[in-house]
């Protein structure tokens, strides 16, 4: 069960996840887990996700590429949505950076808003 606090999205980044989590355990307790829940505090709902090859080998796709982008040191370019302001990296990841063209005045902006609050 992973507790989510909105509600269901519209692409697989949570069954991804939640597939990911439960392969781990899978190999740490070597057993073998069918299916997982997905609750969305938001709605109150809960969604059954089946761990079936299909979603197995998307998980493992994705990790492939995870490694090979660690691996050369390369940090992809993110994309400014909505949904950054929800994300818990919001903090860290900077996408507004990726938006600027002068690194200067980039930081002069953001010494402006510290000295604003």
């Amino acid at each position: 069960m992973e507790y989510k606090k909105g509600k269901t999205k519209e692409g697989i980044e949570d069954n991804v996840q939640l597939c990911a989590q439960a392969m781990c355990l899978e190999e740490m307790l070597a057993t073998h887990i069918q299916n997982g829940y997905l609750f969305y505090g938001e709605t109150h709902r809960r969604a059954e996700v089946d761990f079936d090859s299909e979603l197995k080998s998307q998980v493992e796709k994705l990790s492939l590429e995870m490694h090979d982008i660690f691996r050369r040191g390369y940090t992809p370019k993110s994309k400014v949505t909505k949904k950054c302001n929800a994300c818990s990296l919001k903090d860290i990841c900077l996408p507004k950076l990726n938006k600027c063209v002068n690194v200067s005045r980039y930081i002069e902006e953001r010494i402006g808003e510290a000295d604003n609050k």
